[in-house]
C-alpha cells in the first residue's frame, strides 16, 4: 500500500528521489544558490576559456610587434675566378649580409598591439557578463519551476483531502453528504491536480537539466534551490547610468579604436620597405692576383606609386567603422538599460500591488471559506472555488516575481555589472551589495 501511494503521487516521488539521492551523495548534494550556481558556471564555461586563450594570442602579438626583422646572409660560388687566372674550378666569391631597419614601425606596432590585448581584455569580461546573466535566467527558471511544482503538489495535496472528507471521518461517520454532480466535481478537480502536477514536474526536470548542463555539474549534486524572493531594492537609475559608462562592452570597442588609430600609422609607415643595411664580402682576381673586397650598402624604396595614401586611406576606413560601431554599442546599451530599468520597476511595482490587493485577500477569503465549510454554512464547492482562486493568485505572483529577477538580470548585463567577481575581470560586483 505504501510503494503504491508513493508512486501515484508525483510529489511523494520528487521527495523520495531526492532523499535517496541526498543519501547516496551527502557530501556533493547541496541547495544551490545564484552566486553559487554563477561561481561554478564561470569555472566551467568553455566561453571564458576561449577568450583566456584570445588574450595569449594578443600578449603574443605584442611580443611580435617589438621584434626587429631578421638579418639575411647571402652566398655566392661561381667559376668566374678560375677562369681569369686559368686556375679552373668554383670559388665563393661573395656573401652578403643585410639587415632591414623598421625605423618608427616598430612603435606604431606596438601601441596597436597594446590597444588590442587591452580590447582582448575587456572582452573577456563582457563575455564574463553574458556567461552570468544566461545563468541567472536558467537559475531563475529553476527557482520558478520548482515553486510552481511544489504549489501544485499542494493544489494535489488539497484536492484528495477534500475527496476524503467528502466520505468518512476517522469514526468511519459520514462527515457530508455529496450529490453525484458534486463528487463528480470532485472527481475531476482531483484529477486536473494530478495533471498539473504531472506537468509541473517535467517542467522541473527540463529546468533542472538546461541548469546542470550549463554549471557542468551530476543532476545528482542539486539537492534544492533558493527560494524565489522578491526585488525589494534596485540601484538608482543614475548609478545604473555612470556604471554603464565604463561597461566592459564599450571599453573594448573604445580600445579597439585605438588600435584602429595606430593602425593608420602603422599603415602610413610600412607601405614602403624597410630601409636595410648591407655588409658585403667579395673575392676577385686582380691585377695582383686574388684579392677580398670590402662595401658596405644601404637600400631605400623609391615610392612611384600611390600605394602609400591608398593603405593609409583603407586604414583611416576601418579605423572610421570602429568608431562609428561604438557610437552604436553606446546607444544600444542605453535604450536596453532604460527599457529594462523601466519594466523592472514596473514588474516590482505591480507585484507589491497585487501581493496586496490579491494575494491576501484571496488568502483570508480561504481562511472565512474554511471555517463556513467547517461549521457548515459553505458547500464544498465554495471551498474549491475559494481555494482555486488562492493558489491561482499565488501561481500569478510567483511569475510576477521570476519576471522582476530575469529583467534585474539584464539590468546588471546593460549596466556592465558582474554578480560574482572573476579573477582577471576588470570590473568588481560592488553595486550588488545594494541589490536585493
Amino acid at each position: 500500500m505504501l510503494s503504491k501511494n508513493i508512486f501515484s503521487n508525483p510529489g511523494a516521488l520528487r521527495r523520495v528521489v531526492f532523499m535517496l539521492l541526498a543519501v547516496a551523495t551527502p557530501a556533493t548534494a547541496q541547495q544551490w544558490t545564484l552566486e553559487s550556481s554563477v561561481r561554478q558556471a564561470v569555472s566551467a564555461s568553455p566561453e571564458l576559456k576561449k577568450s583566456v586563450a584570445e588574450i595569449g594570442a594578443r600578449q603574443a602579438d605584442i611580443k611580435l610587434s617589438h621584434l626587429w626583422p631578421d638579418p639575411e646572409i647571402g652566398f655566392q660560388v661561381d667559376n668566374k675566378m678560375g677562369k681569369d687566372d686559368g686556375a679552373g674550378g668554383y670559388d665563393l666569391t661573395d656573401i652578403t649580409i643585410t639587415q632591414s631597419i623598421p625605423l618608427s614601425r616598430i612603435k606604431y606596432q606596438e601601441e596597436a598591439a597594446e590597444a588590442s590585448l587591452k580590447a582582448a581584455r575587456y572582452q573577456r569580461t563582457y563575455q564574463s557578463l553574458q556567461v552570468q546573466n544566461r545563468v541567472a535566467k536558467v537559475f531563475h527558471q529553476l527557482q520558478f519551476a520548482s515553486a510552481k511544482l511544489l504549489l501544485a503538489e499542494q493544489s494535489l495535496t488539497f484536492a484528495e483531502t477534500l475527496n476524503g472528507k467528502s466520505k468518512k471521518n476517522t469514526d468511519g461517520v459520514v462527515v457530508r453528504y455529496l450529490t453525484p454532480l458534486e463528487q463528480m466535481r470532485l472527481n475531476i478537480i482531483r484529477e486536473e491536480a494530478r495533471q498539473a502536477t504531472a506537468n509541473a514536474e517535467g517542467k522541473y526536470r527540463e529546468a533542472l537539466s538546461e541548469f546542470v548542463k550549463l554549471l557542468g555539474i551530476e543532476m545528482s549534486s542539486v539537492s534544492s534551490v533558493a527560494k524565489l524572493q522578491p526585488v525589494v531594492d534596485i540601484p538608482d537609475i543614475k548609478q545604473l547610468i555612470a556604471l554603464q559608462n565604463n561597461h566592459a562592452q564599450l571599453s573594448s570597442q573604445q580600445q579597439k579604436v585605438q588600435a584602429a588609430n595606430h593602425n593608420i600609422d602603422v599603415a602610413r609607415s610600412s607601405q614602403m620597405m624597410d630601409p636595410s643595411i648591407g655588409l658585403s664580402w667579395q673575392r676577385d682576381t686582380l691585377s695582383i692576383g686574388r684579392s677580398d673586397i670590402y662595401a658596405i650598402m644601404f637600400n631605400v624604396q623609391i615610392p612611384i606609386s600611390d600605394r602609400k595614401n591608398t593603405a593609409e586611406s583603407k586604414a583611416t576606413y576601418k579605423a572610421s567603422q570602429q568608431k562609428i560601431e561604438l557610437q552604436l554599442l553606446r546607444r544600444e546599451l542605453r535604450i536596453n538599460l532604460s527599457r529594462s530599468y523601466a519594466h523592472l520597476k514596473h514588474v516590482i511595482e505591480q507585484a507589491v500591488e497585487y501581493q496586496e490587493k490579491v494575494l491576501k485577500p484571496s488568502r483570508k477569503m480561504l481562511e472565512l471559506t474554511n471555517k463556513g465549510f467547517a461549521s457548515g454554512e459553505l458547500n464544498v464547492l465554495s471551498l474549491v472555488d475559494a481555494n482555486n482562486t488562492h493558489f491561482e493568485s499565488r501561481l500569478t505572483y510567483l511569475d510576477l516575481l521570476y519576471q522582476a529577477r530575469v529583467e534585474l538580470a539584464d539590468v546588471n548585463l546593460y549596466a556592465g555589472q558582474l554578480i560574482v567577481d572573476v579573477p582577471g575581470d576588470t570590473q568588481s560586483a560592488s553595486l550588488n551589495a545594494g541589490v536585493k
